[in-house]
């Protein structure tokens, strides 16, 4: 998910206008234009997919992919789904570590709601953050203290993603698992990994060697909540809370049921290629289709082909991966949507929640 620029989290008061504004303006629309937008995201997608499993039948070549994703293994296949179902049960753990003080249940149910705009609203990232924003609003947790909230979760989650990345990037550079790719296969994305590693590692080191007198300005007021965000984030994962598997379990989880996706229909797997083909075939997922349906099928199934995967097969795999990937949490997140939705409407509202509380 991709989160916008929140406001400082250093101010006990109302957010000054600034990047973080719009974000707040965005969340306060009501209940109904987010069922609204997670409505259109359903149909769209729905209409997506029905289209392109038109176009694979009616195409010779395609035909025999979706053939191979039809007749996979069905053991396989039940368990991408279980795996896909443990993904989510960590997003819904990241959330309640991040958000400790709210109140459980809604918590949950806010979890599944962001899942199901991520996977079917274009910039599903923005969208359940404007949900995640409102069901905040609505237990009394300060705008300052939502962006820093909604912030965290981001770096958090991305924050696993960059360390697998640099893990499997550096593995792969020295041969492990594989031994016909090129060193440069793991060792360009693993530097990158690295790179923004120590750039967020830096931030609050920029900020003190500016000191106060450099905070105003665009680039000022970034850095320092900037910075807030990252000593934040910081301070949740090293709290000890067991909750923090959840983050972990988000993305490892998440690739392992593309791993059981490829073996349904009989390619070998090596771990480390896949891991990185994984990560580097989502980013197709930030062209703003709705369901990612297409782009993020084209985009896995050339990074693991750049990886050594066969690509008829790999093809397979991937329409069955992002098929279940899609609708797990869609499912669960409208029906999630539904029950935050009628808790937060049916009151009464939540005591409020202290911003260092949240």
């Amino acid at each position: 998910m991709i989160r916008s620029q929140p406001p400082s989290v250093s101010s006990s008061s109302e957010p000054e206008p600034s990047g973080g504004e719009v974000l707040a303006v965005d969340a306060e629309s009501n209940h109904e234009h987010d069922s609204h937008r997670l409505r259109n995201g359903l149909v769209w997608t729905g209409a997506l997919v029905i289209l392109a499993v038109a176009i694979g039948l009616a195409v010779p070549g395609l035909r025999g992919v979706l053939h191979r994703a039809t007749n996979a293994n069905g053991a396989l296949v039940a368990l991408a789904v279980a795996f896909e179902v443990l993904s989510c049960l960590g997003y819904v753990l990241t959330l309640r570590l991040v958000l400790r003080a709210g109140p459980p249940r809604e918590v949950r149910r806010l979890a599944w709601a962001e899942m199901a705009f991520g996977a079917v609203v274009p910039a599903g990232g923005a969208g359940g953050l404007a949900v995640g924003a409102w069901a905040m609003r609505a237990w009394g947790i300060p705008w300052s203290r939502i962006v820093d909230r909604s912030a965290v979760t981001f770096l958090l989650t991305t924050a696993i993603n960059v360390i697998v990345l640099a893990l499997t990037g550096a593995g792969l550079a020295m041969g492990v698992g594989t031994s016909h790719l090129s060193v440069w296969y793991g060792l360009v994305p693993g530097l990158a990994a690295c790179v923004c590693l120590v750039f967020f590692a830096l931030v609050p080191r920029i900020r003190r060697a500016r000191g106060p007198a450099d905070d105003e300005g665009r680039i000022g007021r970034f850095v320092t909540q900037a910075s807030g965000w990252v000593h934040d984030t910081v301070a949740v994962a090293l709290e000890g809370d067991w909750r923090l598997i959840g983050s972990v379990g988000y993305l490892i989880f998440d690739i392992a049921v593309l791993w059981a996706c490829l073996r349904a229909v009989g390619v070998s797997v090596p771990l480390l290629p896949l891991s990185l083909g994984y990560q580097i075939g989502y980013l197709a997922n930030l062209v703003p289709i709705p369901g990612g349906v297409g782009a993020l099928e084209g985009g896995l199934t050339a990074a693991l082909v750049l990886y050594g995967f066969p690509a008829s097969q790999t093809a397979s795999g991937v329409i069955l991966y992002h098929a279940i990937a899609l609708w797990v949490p869609t499912l669960g997140g409208t029906a999630g949507f539904a029950l935050l939705r009628s808790a937060v409407a049916a009151g009464p509202r939540p005591a409020p929640v202290q911003a260092t509380d949240a």
